[in-house]
């Protein structure tokens, strides 16, 4: 097991930019470990630190660039030697050019901030997917990471479904952010004989926070109120049991999609 004389600093402070770097990060980049079919999840570098100018060494590791959680932790599991400047630590898959120095790592979502909020850790509960605009690249984003949608700001996670009905030929508009709630989305789906317009609420919950009978009976009294013809909840999260019960008689009125919805949505959007 690695001796660690000297404990992992964060690398916040470090000019990101500026650290020499030989391939560059996509949404599509995966674990650089022959084999390995995971998407990435941090940036690996080569560390070092000269004590006899007080000077930091930081340098993409060329040899294994990318890697998963999987493999970062039998990286450091595996690891043999010292953390300590001008050291030598052997790894399994990373430092392959055996330099001087050691293995770092930096979650992506901090390091590329123009695909993730900048300067949030990524354990932080906080975390927000904050892209600028809901967009083809995002959507093809989240289709290959739909759990990444519990991050999105909720304003954009209503921009995401609105952008999604578009797509599917609706004529969509975003109401006002209110406290109130109730709706979030006109969407009106046009035929030759017929209109049909949808009042759209979502709700970007948690995995375990599901969907309550007050929301969805919320819904369809607003649906009632403004004539609408369907009415429809999208969440990230499930809805209780109470909650399908209220909308089961209402099928043709009340739609309530769940986050295995929104996956197959994501996957569809062309």
């Amino acid at each position: 097991m690695i001796k660690q004389s000297i404990l992992i600093k964060s690398l916040k402070g470090i000019d990101m930019e500026n650290i020499k770097k030989y391939i560059g990060y996509e949404p599509t980049t995966k674990c650089s470990v022959t084999g390995c079919e995971n998407n990435a999840d941090s940036e690996v570098y080569l560390y070092d630190y000269y004590d006899s100018t007080n000077e930091e060494f930081f340098e993409q590791d060329y040899t294994c660039p990318f890697i998963c959680k999987e493999h970062m932790n039998i990286n450091e599991e595996k690891a043999r030697g010292e953390k300590i400047p001008r050291g030598s630590v052997r790894y399994p898959y990373t430092n392959q050019h055996y330099a001087q120095g050691y293995t770092r790592y930096q979650p992506l979502l901090e390091v590329y901030s123009e695909v993730f909020n900048e300067g949030l850790p990524v354990n932080n509960s906080s975390l927000r997917v904050d892209f600028t605009e809901v967009n083809a690249e995002l959507i093809k984003y989240l289709s290959r990471n739909p759990e990444l949608m519990y991050k999105l700001d909720p304003r954009k996670f209503e921009e995401l479904v609105a952008e999604i009905f578009s797509k599917k030929g609706y004529d969509v508009s975003l109401t006002q952010r209110t406290r109130d709630g109730g709706k979030d989305i006109y969407a009106i789906r046009r035929d030759s004989i017929v209109s049909t317009l949808f009042v759209i609420e979502t709700k970007r919950y948690s995995k375990t926070n599901k969907v309550g009978v007050e929301i969805v009976r919320g819904l369809y009294g607003v649906k009632s109120a403004e004539r609408a013809n369907v009415g429809m909840i999208v969440t990230t999260s499930s809805f209780t049991k109470d909650a399908i019960d209220f909308a089961s008689p209402l099928n043709y009125e009340l739609s309530l999609r769940d986050f295995n919805n929104l996956t197959e949505w994501l996957k569809e959007y062309k």
